[in-house]
């Protein structure tokens, strides 16, 4: 059998898989690490926070998964490198490249600091393109590879409270489309994932209120990305009742406006709700700490 045919047989292979996921320690990266423990593939889990990414690996552990935790960033270029080359030291391949690391940030275009926009596309999409670049030479050598790409239900239904957030999840999705097509020939797949509102921290990075929204148990998107690890496609866009949503909304701009107009005006007021939160904690601590003569 030539080795073409043989690296294509995912039946013989997904035991032995090798599964690289950047923003591991926390939400959607550390759920979908748990959620292919019972394929019993070999995991690469990247994060900054070293506490929380050795909780993975832990849980991990305790599954008998054989798992490689990396401390890193992936916006810096030494850290790029020190991951690759930890992880083809460890395991000496790497079939499937997940680029979940990301975060977003509730604010007005106008009111954004300089470094909050910085801080937003260098995540987002600089990172996330700069791993693909690093593997997908690697995936080519082995003639079969697979790059996830998490982007977001806000790059097809963007809102302004999330301009720079929805720019970057827009661009994770075209990057995503260009590459497909260049990198077929080499037995590589693309898919890319465009969540809705999950249980994650998110919304507390993003600044705003968890009790003004409604989000989704984000175990089962954490299953639904697992299966695409084992039969991709090219876009997975969840909860499933978003497709016509998104569907819809793309096709006819009245509607598009009658769908963002709300979602813009919950994510504001979920954003100035907790601002309101953490400046009456902020007044009640000072309270607390005046010396009373």
């Amino acid at each position: 059998m030539s080795k073409k045919k043989d690296s294509k047989n995912h039946s013989f292979f997904d035991e032995g898989k090798v599964v690289l996921i950047t923003g591991a320690s926390s939400g959607i990266g550390k759920n979908v690490a748990l959620a292919l423990a019972s394929s019993r593939m070999k995991l690469i889990i990247i994060a900054r926070r070293e506490n929380k990414l050795m909780q993975t690996a832990r849980s991990l552990n305790k599954l008998k998964i054989k798992n490689l935790p990396i401390v890193g960033d992936i916006r810096n270029r030494e850290d790029r490198e020190k991951i690759i080359r930890y992880s083809l030291k460890k395991f000496g391949r790497i079939d499937v490249l997940i680029n979940n690391a990301g975060l977003g940030k509730a604010n007005l275009f106008l009111e954004q600091s300089s470094e909050e926009i910085d801080e937003l596309i260098e995540t987002n999409i600089l990172g996330l393109i700069k791993m693909s670049k690093l593997v997908i030479p690697i995936m080519k050598e082995q003639n079969d590879g697979h790059i996830i790409n998490i982007s977001s239900s806000l790059a097809l239904l963007p809102v302004y409270p999330f301009a720079v957030y929805c720019a970057t999840k827009s661009a994770v999705k075209t990057f995503s489309d260009c590459i497909r097509e260049e990198v077929k020939e080499y037995g590589i797949k693309v898919s890319t994932v465009l969540p809705g509102p999950y249980n994650t921290e998110f919304h507390k990075v993003a600044g705003l209120d968890d009790s003004s929204y409604t989000s989704f148990t984000v175990l089962k998107l954490a299953d639904k990305i697992a299966k695409l690890v084992k039969k991709p496609k090219e876009n997975l866009i969840q909860p499933w009742f978003f497709i016509p949503l998104v569907w819809i909304a793309t096709r006819f701009k009245f509607i598009r406006r009658k769908i963002t107009s709300p979602i813009a005006k919950s994510i504001m007021e979920g954003k100035i709700k907790k601002e309101r939160l953490e400046f009456k904690k902020k007044e009640e601590a000072q309270k607390i700490t005046v010396k009373i003569p």
